[in-house]
């Protein structure tokens, strides 16, 4: 959740302040590098010289002997502000058991916004679209998907991304599709799902769905998440839908 508001993940605002605090203690009093490298979670003062150093770009045993430039990173405060100029095209659905196939990527959440572009690049370039949209069934969720799971919205350290189309949905009319070989396939149970319309230049258009999801929708929607994946469905030019599952309180 919080890396779709803050537009950075939560392990890195996290190390971030800690940083800031840090410095603020070298600047502040007399402690001990080592103690003050434990006190902010590292397991020892050349961990901490590191990660100091890569965030600040002085070392810390600088900053009391020496004019130094330091960065610091503030902290944040959410509010909730309802904007009735800003509307959301949403609709509830319950949605039967259906399967996706395609490929898929684990990676550290942290570098999830530069890893997945590179992650889609590759898939145009080595054929995997090509051969998704050869096999294309056009089942819902609809058009190329894209389908983050197990980072739980954003405050894991690991979580799986996929690249798929849906080749089955459990209904009496939907034909299975078998899967391409060398692709995986992966099973959602049946559920409920708030389908968010997202039509517009991506990727502003995305993110701003999820931002008014979580500071607007949510709070005042009566449901909270279900532990399953967000899907992202990309569609015609510029026209695409967030689906996220959620729950009645």
């Amino acid at each position: 959740m919080f890396s779709y508001i803050a537009d950075k993940p939560l392990s890195e605002y996290i190390r971030n302040r800690r940083l800031t605090m840090a410095a603020f203690e070298l600047l502040n009093n007399n402690e001990r590098i080592i103690d003050i490298s434990l006190k902010y979670g590292y397991e020892s003062q050349d961990a901490f010289t590191r990660a100091f150093k890569n965030f600040h770009g002085v070392l810390p045993s600088k900053v009391r002997n020496e004019t130094v430039q330091l960065r610091s990173c503030p902290k944040i405060s959410f509010q909730i502000t309802i904007k009735g100029e800003n509307h959301m095209n949403y609709k509830i659905e319950q949605w039967p058991e259906f399967k996706v196939m395609g490929i898929s990527q684990k990676l550290k959440t942290e570098k999830a916004f530069e890893v997945i572009p590179k992650l889609w690049e590759d898939a145009w370039n080595d054929g995997t679209m090509q051969n998704l949209l050869d096999n294309f069934p056009n089942y819902r969720p609809s058009g190329f998907l894209g389908i983050a799971q197990g980072g739980e919205w954003g405050e894991s350290e690991d979580m799986e991304y996929i690249i798929a189309v849906t080749n089955y949905v459990d209904t009496a009319k939907c034909e299975y599709v078998p899967v391409i070989e060398g692709m995986k396939e992966f099973t959602y149970p049946a559920a409920t799902w708030a389908v968010f319309e997202a039509n517009g230049e991506l990727p502003g258009v995305i993110q701003n769905v999820y931002k008014q999801f979580y500071s607007e929708w949510l709070p005042n929607s009566g449901y909270e998440l279900d532990n399953l994946p967000v899907i992202e469905c990309y569609m015609q030019e510029n026209q695409q839908e967030v689906w996220i599952a959620v729950v009645k309180k």
